[in-house]
């Protein structure tokens, strides 16, 4: 069976060093972005099975890159996950614009996980 790749867009780097340390231990392949410019150079080069997306990039907003994403005709069928530390940002929003599924950092990774497994079925 082939490795599920998974993106991951986030600014904050001991973040992404530890979802992906963990998501690695779970069978998976991990790309790594710490913005949304370098999001856009990985998704050129490779097309990955799952994005998990940080609302809050330095570059541009997550709503932003979300729309990018589900408006190309070669990405849209990528399941993304939105992530953000933000209890203000509204989870509808994240779905009506075209996400999968929305979490609040600090992330149960057990739960995160059986998520990241149901969106690849």
């Amino acid at each position: 069976m082939e490795q599920k790749k998974i993106l991951i867009v986030d600014d904050d780097a001991a973040f992404l060093d530890s979802v992906e340390m963990i998501l690695e231990t779970k069978g998976f392949k991990i790309l790594k972005a710490l913005n949304a410019e370098s999001a856009y150079e990985a998704l050129a080069v490779e097309k990955p099975d799952l994005i998990l997306l940080d609302v809050n990039l330095p570059d541009k907003n997550g709503f932003e890159v979300l729309r990018t994403i589900k408006a190309s005709n070669d990405l849209s069928c990528i399941s993304v996950i939105m992530v953000t530390g933000d209890m203000a940002v509204h989870v509808d929003k994240a779905f009506a614009e075209g996400a999968d599924d929305c979490v609040f950092k600090p992330l149960d990774m057990d739960r995160f996980v059986e998520d990241i497994n149901r969106l690849l079925k």
